[in-house]
């Protein structure tokens, strides 16, 4: 009886203690609201911001020059070709996240189920898309998975996968290459800065038998910096070109051994005249 009665004890002791231990958790689930989608600063790199003003820089007479800047913005012309061809629509589809309603489907999980319709000059197809976003280690990160199927073509393509940290304070994306040949292509690092403008934004190629694994493209903004803009690229070993300018006034500089010859900055001013560097 004695032995019985122990045994009742230790069960009564044992329901009592995991009843315990799951409402914490099951009040956790229940308080739990869908994570912050991420912002389009992980994804979007403003290539293009290295750019010509209204100065004709065809016009070279009186010894004026342009080819500081001319350099810098021409060597960013395959990256920004490889990221708007790449990019633009999965970019976009993600976006069109902010406009539905996540719906929680267990397991920490949400999703934002969506069609996008892309416009003409962008193939003008529609994509049905499935957004996941999973709370991971103790809700402080997000796991994220875009699967797009397009309408009367591929189906079930995961076409980004990645993690953010609480708040979208950093993240890392994967963005698959497409739906024929599916493997990853491109990496996506992002980093917040001191100030809410600031951040780092590194592509890189990750394309696993690419002779430019490896090779990357990385935007900084630090509005304390005397260039408030800079682009880093990496190319083949010992091809490493630097670039800082001003926003909104344009002038600038850039460091390219290989091209120049030398280690030093070859600057540009507000209108892309080449001048000594102060």
């Amino acid at each position: 009886m004695k032995n019985l009665m122990l045994f009742f004890a230790l069960a009564t002791v044992l329901v009592f203690t995991q009843s315990c231990e799951k409402e914490p958790q099951e009040e956790e689930i229940q308080n739990l609201v869908a994570p912050e989608l991420p912002p389009a600063d992980m994804f979007t790199m403003p290539i293009s911001e290295v750019r010509e003003t209204d100065t004709d820089t065809t016009n070279q007479t009186g010894g004026v020059t342009y080819w500081n800047w001319a350099h810098a913005a021409l060597s960013l012309v395959g990256w920004n070709t490889v990221v708007y061809l790449n990019m633009v629509v999965p970019t976009t589809a993600f976006a069109h996240a902010f406009n539905a309603e996540a719906t929680y489907i267990g397991n920490l999980t949400f999703q934002w189920v969506y069609q996008y319709h892309a416009p003409q000059n962008l193939g003008g197809h529609f994509y049905d898309v499935s957004l996941t976003g999973q709370y991971i280690n103790n809700t402080q990160e997000v796991a994220w998975t875009m699967t797009v199927s397009q309408v009367g073509g591929f189906s079930d393509f995961v076409w980004y996968t990645g993690v953010t940290a609480s708040g979208n304070t950093e993240g890392s994306f994967i963005l698959n290459r497409n739906p024929a040949n599916p493997e990853p292509y491109l990496r996506m690092d992002y980093q917040d800065g001191l100030l809410p403008e600031d951040g780092t934004l590194r592509f890189t190629n990750v394309i696993p038998t690419d002779p430019a694994n490896g090779q990357y493209l990385e935007y900084r903004v630090d509005n304390a910096a005397e260039f408030n803009r800079a682009f880093d690229v990496q190319g083949p070993p010992n091809n490493f070109l630097e670039i800082r300018w001003s926003e909104p006034a344009g002038n600038g500089q850039v460091r390219h051994p290989q091209r120049f010859n030398d280690n030093e900055w070859h600057c540009w001013d507000t209108s892309q005249r080449d001048v000594d560097c102060e």
